[in-house]
């Protein structure tokens, strides 16, 4: 699973987007399991709507970010 990415480029801002996006991910993971809703996502070049245990963190696996 690739877990973000590095900037080549001398950004101090570019340099946290990488945790910022995985944040956001995860915290959109958990609103979904609070809501009992689902949330599209790419995992291996293929779009899912993942719902109720596929949203349990430890159900993740590569999704393509």
């Amino acid at each position: 699973m690739s877990l973000g990415f590095t900037s080549h480029l001398n950004d101090p801002d570019l340099d946290r987007v990488s945790a910022a996006l995985l944040r956001a991910g995860q915290r959109a993971r958990e609103l979904a399991r609070q809501t009992g809703t689902g949330i599209a996502i790419e995992i291996d070049g293929e779009l899912r709507i993942l719902e109720g245990d596929e949203l349990e963190p430890d159900a993740e696996t590569s999704d393509g970010g």
